[in-house]
């Protein structure tokens, strides 16, 4: 289950409406950081409800009262939308019959005689718990557990799961996110394909840099740091409609981590209008616009984009060898 993370509900029950409100928002950014990772589904029990929608935050008070609630709140605009995202995705929820996963072992917590099946099924699939605040316990980013296993010898271990259940955890863990992340797009055409789902703040042009990932026969090399800038630039976007950044500069794609140099053009190119023509792209809307900012990759590869600072959009035109000087 590469795409999946299983959802504990033994973090449950807040104590009141008021903690439940401020742990789901929480939960609801482990769940948008888990879906920009690709992680995209929720394993749960056969005998949990298959809507957040129904479940139980605190005695009597469901993920929907929120729903209805955060409707007259403006600030919680955008997190409604997530969840009314997360609902209609398809599939969102997985039921996993654990039981037939491993019948011989068992997965429990230190001080408890009897496993959970959501431990178990974390530790089968090797993915994270997604849980909430409300219990002490679970709000670690790593759980130790014990494992019981029949046709092991010795037939008792003791292992740690991963756990994401706030800002702290999803920082612990943002290299294991970036590295499962990274693990679906290994080729150029996984990046196009998948591009929708985890690009969602760029947009990759069809005429130039869709044609370039879906015939490429580069090295290797020179794909992962394209997708490196990409992400970098996703993440940036991300950002920008969040409102964390009010503009567009290079030392802002530097901050969240590119490695590549990254500029605009000389005045060599500028002034040359046969070299700032190659460097013209058609937009979707009809628009033509000059790509002159750029990722310097291996080899004399280059990645133009444009960056449309009114729209808050970012359009990646180009991927190839350098244009000419």
């Amino acid at each position: 289950m590469s795409n999946g993370i299983v959802l504990n509900h033994h973090s449950l029950p807040f104590v009141c409406k008021e903690d439940a409100d401020n742990g789901l928002l929480l939960f609801f950014n482990v769940l948008k950081v888990c879906r920009t990772s690709g992680l995209k589904i929720l394993l749960v029990d056969e005998d949990q409800d298959k809507s957040l929608m129904g479940l139980e935050l605190a005695n009597g008070y469901f993920v929907r009262d929120w729903y209805a609630t955060a409707s007259n709140i403006a600030v919680l605009a955008d997190w409604r939308r997530l969840l009314k995202s997360l609902e209609t995705s398809q599939p969102l929820f997985e039921t996993v019959d654990i039981e037939s996963v491993g019948d011989t072992v068992e997965v429990g917590v230190p001080g408890e005689n009897t496993g959970k099946p959501v431990l178990l099924a974390a530790l089968y699939f090797d993915t994270f718990l997604a849980s909430f605040t409300a219990l002490a316990a679970w709000v670690n980013s790593h759980i130790n557990v014990w494992v019981l296993d029949l046709e092991a010898t010795p037939d008792q271990r003791n292992e740690t799961l991963l756990n994401l259940s706030d800002s702290a955890s999803l920082e612990s863990h943002r290299d294991e996110l970036t590295r499962r992340r990274n693990e679906l797009l290994t080729t150029a055409q996984d990046i196009w394909q998948q591009r929708s789902d985890l690009f969602p703040h760029l947009t990759l042009l069809s005429n130039q840099i869709g044609t370039s990932l879906q015939s490429w026969s580069a090295r290797q090399d020179i794909l992962f740091k394209a997708r490196d800038a990409l992400n970098v630039l996703e993440s940036f976007g991300e950002r920008w409609i969040a409102g964390d950044y009010v503009d567009y500069r290079h030392e802002y794609l530097r901050d969240l981590g590119l490695a590549a140099e990254v500029s605009g053009e000389s005045d060599t190119v500028n002034n040359n209008h046969k070299k700032k023509k190659e460097r013209m792209f058609w937009l979707d809307d009809g628009r033509q616009v000059y790509c002159e900012n750029h990722v310097k990759l291996s080899d004399g590869y280059r990645m133009h984009f444009y960056v449309d600072v009114v729209k808050k959009s970012i359009f990646v035109a180009y991927l190839g060898p350098h244009l000419t000087l």
